[in-house]
């Protein structure tokens, strides 16, 4: 709607909406502003198809990356900021350097500052290079992978695509699952083809932190920020076993690790700081969606337990019953969103902690109501 461009890409089974392009001030974790996620949303219904609502939940994960924009100190006075990447040397030194760039283009980067080092007369190979892992690599490596490890096709598949020839070195850290199928490649996020054995051999590639291996290692992060919260404890272990981390260094990990992840947006919006309405009956709606993981509906124990673990405050069993029970009125294990509307007005610990964790005011359905568009509770 601004004459920007919006993009739609598929990757690693999903889809990457984007882009928003914002001066902002450096951070060490940026979060992404959660306008900036809503103007996504509301530009995505505008190309898709009319029978499809775009909601909130339906993002997994949002971040927010910083753009360098390069400036050439041997440039000509006046001479423009580059929004591409420059390669430059150093007068005194002699030195070449590459300075800005995108995430897409770090195989031609390479490729032109190789070329400016060793001049016009020898050139870059890297278009006839194969990348590490292209040695042993073939179309039916993933069925050899099932055959001899009794893996999941989806895991086969990512981990030919991933590693190539080197599947083979990862599969032989897998640990057995216990199960008839699949017997090798314990998942560390359900629906998701990232196993344990990843985390040991990323370990064994130099490997340090948690996030590392959320993130880059594995892309569990940019994913699905809930699947990366739910994995990290797993993740620490491995990385704890592998790297002889002393319970210390182990805690500073897992903080660190949990701070990064927090930094993404994830299926519930974060309020705070927004210029967007505060609370009504929309934010409602989709934190209930937010909640309802697996989308039938109405949300059972499971779902609200996980959503209060992701959210910060894990509930012990006692707890989750009682504060589940207020929610289900007629007691049949289903919250409906009537029944979660109703629980929403009463004042009980969970409500406050959620309230608190999304920057909601916590409106009663009066007020809800008065705002417009309570068309269901009307």
């Amino acid at each position: 709607s601004d004459g920007r461009f919006l993009f739609f890409l598929p990757w690693q089974k999903h889809t990457l909406v984007g882009t928003t392009d914002t001066k902002s001030d450096a951070k060490t974790l940026p979060s992404p502003p959660e306008d900036e996620v809503q103007w996504l949303l509301n530009e995505c219904g505008k190309y898709l198809s009319s029978d499809l609502r775009v909601r909130r939940s339906d993002v997994l994960s949002a971040w927010q990356g910083w753009r360098p924009l390069a400036s050439d100190p041997n440039a000509p006075p006046g001479a423009p900021i580059s929004r591409d990447h420059i390669i430059s040397t150093n007068p005194d030194t002699g030195i070449v350097f590459i300075a800005g760039g995108k995430w897409t283009t770090w195989r031609e980067m390479a490729e032109e500052a190789i070329d400016k080092v060793v001049g016009e007369q020898t050139r870059s190979t890297t278009l006839d290079r194969k990348l590490f892992g292209g040695e042993g690599w073939s179309p039916n490596l993933a069925i050899q992978l099932i055959q001899k490890y009794g893996m999941s096709q989806d895991v086969a598949e990512h981990l030919s695509r991933t590693y190539g020839g080197r599947a083979w070195e990862v599969c032989e850290l897998s640990d057995a699952t216990g199960l008839s199928w699949p017997r090798f490649g314990n998942p560390l996020a359900p629906n998701y083809p990232y196993i344990d054995a990843e985390v040991r051999y990323a370990c064994r590639e130099y490997a340090c932190t948690i996030e590392d291996v959320l993130s880059r290692r594995t892309r569990l992060a940019f994913l699905n920020k809930d699947a990366a919260i739910s994995a990290l404890p797993h993740v620490a272990d491995i990385m704890a076993e592998e790297l002889a981390w002393s319970a210390d260094v182990k805690a500073e990990q897992v903080a660190a690790a949990r701070a990064y992840v927090e930094c993404y947006a994830g299926r519930i919006p974060k309020k705070k700081g927004s210029a967007l309405r505060t609370a009504t009956y929309e934010d409602l709606r989709d934190i209930f969606s937010a909640l309802d993981a697996d989308g039938n509906g109405y949300l059972d124990r499971v779902e609200v337990g996980e959503a209060a673990s992701v959210l910060g405050f894990p509930m012990s069993s006692t707890e989750l019953s009682s504060a589940f029970s207020k929610m289900d009125s007629d007691g049949n294990g289903r919250v409906t969103l009537e029944e979660f509307a109703e629980w929403w007005n009463v004042d009980s610990l969970l409500k406050k902690r959620l309230s608190r964790e999304l920057g909601l005011g916590g409106f009663k359905k009066e007020d809800i109501k008065s705002l417009g568009g309570g068309v269901f509770l009307g």
